[in-house]
């Protein structure tokens, strides 16, 4: 499964996918009977220039495909338009700031809203706070393994 997520003449693929409730489990394929299945899914930009997708105001389109067995192409199940104020976007420049969509049963539409996390601690400066250092450089280095 992937997310690709559209604004104007922009794109960006969610190729990451990820699902679960307590523990997450890297999507890599999935089972689905004939009850379905019930899981919250999660999906990330990958790792290369993507880094530098920002959310701006504007209109989205939010689009979820699945490669199903045997098919050639993936098919698309399910599309939502979404809007992000100005304001919102001014919200989503803050450093652990994340944007959140709940459906709301009334208006008939998802309802955006942004809410931040604090930023994780920076490693190097906990590995120096805590006299974890490289005895032949003196900075902050990752435990080395083998």
């Amino acid at each position: 499964m992937h997310v690709t997520l559209s604004r104007n003449e922009a794109k960006q693929n969610f190729n990451i996918w990820v699902y679960g409730e307590q523990k997450l489990v890297r999507g890599s394929g999935l089972y689905v009977g004939e009850n379905g299945v019930s899981a919250n899914h999660h999906f990330l930009a990958p790792d290369d220039d993507s880094a530098s997708f920002r959310f701006r105001q504007g209109k989205y389109r939010l689009e979820v495909f699945a490669h199903i067995l045997g098919d050639k192409k993936p098919k698309r199940l399910h599309f939502q338009d979404l809007k992000i104020t100005a304001d919102l976007a001014s919200q989503l420049e803050a450093k652990g700031a994340g944007l959140y969509f709940d459906w709301g049963p009334d208006s008939e539409e998802y309802i955006p809203h942004v809410e931040s996390r604090p930023p994780s601690p920076d490693l190097a400066e906990v590995s120096a706070l805590l006299g974890l250092t490289s005895r032949s450089t003196g900075r902050a280095d990752k435990p080395r393994s083998g």
